[in-house]
């Protein structure tokens, strides 16, 4: 038996787990000697490049394994592109020299009447977008229909079509918004609130403007998003929608305008487009860690998210809903405070008492548990940030 100079494991799918839901996660991880260097992880299949996967820190794989290198991956797929994953296989490199290892995917026998329901989901939902379509860039109702785009007759501009969505993120756009490619993805599932509001107008629009990636496909839903996801309708930013006025019985905006460059442009864009006695749900993180996806800008206190659409909506109710009680900031924060520590460090401070944390600061700043903790943590879970920053000098034309 030749030797294998690595170890893994896959995560998800376990090995017996039947893939059901629309999208599902490829995750693990793989150790090697110490000061190897594993990169580049992929699936493919018989020897066809399927896709790259990933890379992810794995604090936890690295404590149980202090004395090797670790390379953790994830990659989120959907049934659409299943018939391609039998035999499939992960590939990476160890010290630029190829390695494999297989990966079971079990799909549930109606894999492909489910493949089937969802492009005729899709196909009918873009035809229903149709009508609500206006130009991004300079709010033109009037667009023209060619074979793979749109075109505004107005400013030129023009947005692609395909089987899959509608492309109105332009070049522009992404410049001006702050929009970058990220290998980020967000997978979270609707509450009882937007649930309720779902059966609530199973006849209308709904927008999730920032949906992510989602499991369940509703026809009356429509998705739009920076990155093109599988069950993404419509790309576009939020300060710019690609609707037109009064059109939707209810907008979600949920874990999206702390990664929006301007909010109060995007709150003004979801008035817009909300038809008179529509409904808003949003949902905003106050205390939770920076969070790149791939920006993280602002984070609101109550008073702040009732800011932004005081002036153009009637707030009916505000509070904490269940996702967003304090004990999930405080895990979250000492998660990732114990991943910035070195691993001997991070175990001296879990031995800590919650008493003795909560006394003031000061006496601590000079111990381990805070002097080496990572810059990427400081970072993340900082309790001020601060810039310091210089006016241009004026040129000799501009005085």
């Amino acid at each position: 038996m030749q030797f294998q100079p690595f170890n893994y494991t896959v995560d998800m799918p376990a090995l017996n787990q039947v893939v059901s839901d629309l999208n599902f996660a490829v995750r693990g991880w793989i150790t090697a000697q110490k000061n190897s260097k594993l990169e580049n992880p992929r699936l493919y299949n018989q020897d066809r490049f399927i896709c790259a996967l990933g890379v992810i820190d794995r604090p936890d794989v690295q404590r149980a394994f202090p004395d090797q290198s670790v390379l953790g991956f994830h990659k989120y797929l959907s049934v659409d592109e299943a018939p391609a994953l039998s035999e499939t296989r992960i590939e990476f490199l160890l010290d630029q020299q190829a390695y494999s290892f297989p990966i079971t995917i079990n799909f549930s026998y109606d894999q492909a009447e489910k493949i089937k329901t969802f492009r005729e989901q899709k196909q009918a939902k873009l035809e229903k977008i149709r009508a609500t379509l206006r130009c991004s860039v300079c709010g033109n109702e009037a667009l023209q229909e060619l074979i793979e785009s749109l075109n505004c007759a107005k400013c030129g501009s023009n947005f692609g079509i395909n089987q899959r969505n509608y492309n109105f993120l332009t070049q522009d756009l992404k410049l001006q918004n702050g929009v970058e490619a990220t290998e980020s993805v967000s997978a979270n599932s609707y509450d009882e609130t937007a649930q309720k509001l779902i059966e609530r107008f199973p006849d209308g629009l709904i927008l999730d403007n920032g949906s992510g990636l989602r499991n369940v496909y509703y026809s009356n839903v429509i998705n739009l998003e920076i990155v093109d996801y599988t069950t993404t309708d419509v790309l576009g930013v939020g300060e710019s929608l690609p609707f037109k006025s009064n059109v939707f019985d209810a907008v979600f905006s949920l874990a999206v305008l702390e990664h929006v460059k301007n909010p109060f442009e995007c709150a003004n864009e979801i008035a817009r487009v909300l038809k008179p006695g529509g409904v808003l749900y949003a949902a905003v993180p106050f205390l939770q860690p920076f969070h790149g996806y791939p920006n993280h800008y602002y984070n609101m206190t109550s008073s702040g998210l009732k800011n932004l659409f005081s002036q153009t909506l009637e707030i009916v109710e505000y509070g904490v809903p269940q996702s967003g009680v304090p004990i999930w900031s405080l895990s979250w924060f000492l998660n990732s405070y114990l991943a910035g520590l070195p691993l001997e460090v991070a175990e001296q401070f879990k031995n800590m008492k919650v008493s003795e944390l909560a006394t003031m600061p000061p006496p601590y700043l000079a111990t381990d548990f805070v002097t080496k903790l990572s810059p990427k943590v400081n970072e993340e879970l900082a309790c001020v940030n601060f810039l310091i920053a210089t006016k241009p000098t004026l040129t000799p034309n501009q005085l």
